[in-house]
C-alpha cells in the first residue's frame, strides 16, 4: 500500500509546513493587530475528536507562551451542554482548528456563542471555502495541508504549528517561532533517518494495543497520537501522562503492548525506571527524546535535536506516531485509507 493516500499525506507533511510557516509569517500583522484589539479576551479552543486533540494542545501552548486564559472544549460537549460552559466562554474568542471546516458540532456552537455573546471567531482550516473561514473574523487557510485521506496526518501536524506560530506572534516569542522553523527545517531529513528503522520496527514487534505517554505542553498531541493508531491501525489505544500509568492502567501492559514515549529532560532517572518496568511487563517501548540512547534501554530510540520549548518536540512526536501507526497497518492486512466506519466530516442533523 505504498501508494496509499495516507502514506503519501505523510511524507509530504514537512513540504507543507514550510508553506505554512510561510503564510503564517506572512500574516503576522494582521494577527497581531487582531489579538491587540481583543487583549482582555481568554481563548477558548472548540474541535471535534482530533480537532479537539489538537484543541488540548492549542490550549496548552497559550497558557505557558502567550501568557493567555485559555481552554479546550469538545464541541460536541460544549453543544450538549452549553449552559454549563456559558460563563466560561462569555469573554472568550473562540478558536477553531480544522479541516473541513464543516463539522456541524463546530459550526453550531460558533452559531450559539454569537447568539449569546457576539463572539469574535477564528478559523485555522485546510478548506479555504467552507462554512467555517466564511463565518470567522479572521480566518488562516492552510489549503496545501488538506488531507484527501480518512485518517488525517499531514493536517494535524500543519494545524498544531500553525497554532504555535500563532501563539509565538501574538506573545513576540522568537525563540519559539526559531524552534518551530528549526524543526520544520529538518523534517525531511528526519523522515528519512527514521522511515525505514520504524517499518522494521513493527516488522519485528506485532502489537495488539498502544499506550501513548507524554506531559506538559505535549499531552493535546499525545492524544492525536492515541486517534491515529486507533483510527489508522485499528487497536486499542490509549494515552496517558508519563508517571500516571502506574496507577492502574500498568495492568493492562503486556507482550502484545507498544508503549509510545517523549521522554522528559526532567527528572530522567524516574523516566528510565518506568521503561524498565514496563519492559519487563512485556511491552515494547519507543522513546521519543533529545537523550542519549543508552539512557533509556528502550527498544527504539528516535532522536531528535534539543529543543528548548517542549511543544515543539510535538512536531518530530507525531510523525513518529503516525509512521507506526501506518506501518502497523500493513502488517496487520488492513487498509489504513478506509477505515470502517469512519467519516472524513461528520455532520448530525440539527
Amino acid at each position: 500500500m505504498e501508494g496509499s493516500k495516507i502514506a503519501g499525506e505523510i511524507a509530504d507533511q514537512y513540504n507543507a509546513l514550510e508553506k505554512t510557516c510561510r503564510h503564517i509569517a506572512d500574516n503576522g500583522e494582521q494577527i497581531k493587530s487582531f489579538f491587540r484589539a481583543h487583549q482582555k479576551a481568554s481563548w477558548t479552543f472548540i474541535g471535534c475528536g482530533s480537532g479537539y486533540a489538537l484543541c488540548i494542545a492549542g490550549a496548552a501552548v497559550v497558557r505557558a507562551h502567550a501568557r493567555r486564559p485559555a481552554l479546550a472544549i469538545a464541541a460536541g460537549d460544549l453543544l450538549l451542554n452549553f449552559p454549563e460552559h456559558a460563563e466560561s466562554i462569555k469573554d472568550s474568542i473562540l478558536i477553531a482548528p480544522s479541516r473541513s471546516g464543516s463539522t456541524s458540532e463546530v459550526l453550531k456552537c460558533i452559531e450559539l456563542a454569537r447568539h449569546a455573546f457576539n463572539s469574535m471567531v477564528v478559523s485555522i482550516c485546510t478548506k479555504e471555502n467552507a462554512t467555517l473561514p466564511a463565518l470567522a473574523d479572521l480566518s488562516l487557510a492552510l489549503p496545501w495541508a488538506f488531507d484527501e485521506a480518512t485518517c488525517q496526518t499531514r493536517t494535524i501536524t500543519n494545524l498544531y504549528v500553525a497554532m504555535m506560530l500563532v501563539s509565538a506572534i501574538v506573545s513576540e516569542d522568537q525563540e519559539l517561532a526559531g524552534e518551530v522553523r528549526k524543526a520544520v527545517s529538518v523534517g525531511n531529513s528526519f523522515i528519512n533517518a527514521y522511515k525505514k528503522p520504524i517499518a522494521d520496527f513493527t516488522a519485528r514487534n506485532p502489537f495488539s494495543r498502544a499506550i501513548v505517554l507524554a506531559d506538559a505542553e505535549l499531552e493535546g498531541i499525545a492524544r492525536e497520537g492515541m486517534l491515529a493508531l486507533i483510527e489508522i491501525a485499528r487497536v486499542p489505544a490509549n494515552y496517558f501522562h508519563v508517571l500516571d500509568v502506574r496507577h492502574g492502567p500498568v495492568v493492562l501492559v503486556d507482550a502484545e503492548t507498544l508503549v509510545v514515549m517523549v521522554g522528559s529532560p526532567h527528572n530522567v532517572a524516574l523516566q528510565a525506571d518506568l521503561i524498565a518496568d514496563l519492559k519487563r511487563a512485556g511491552a515494547k517501548v519507543v522513546v521519543v527524546s533529545d537523550q542519549p540512547e543508552d539512557t533509556w534501554r528502550a527498544d527504539m530510540h528516535v532522536a531528535i535535536p534539543v529543543y528548548k520549548n517542549m511543544c515543539v518536540r510535538g512536531i518530530p512526536f507525531i510523525y513518529v506516531v503516525q509512521e507506526l501507526a501506518y506501518t502497523a497497518a500493513l502488517k496487520r492486512g488492513v487498509d489504513p485509507d478506509n477505515p470502517p466506519g469512519l467519516k472524513p466530516v461528520v455532520q448530525l442533523k440539527l
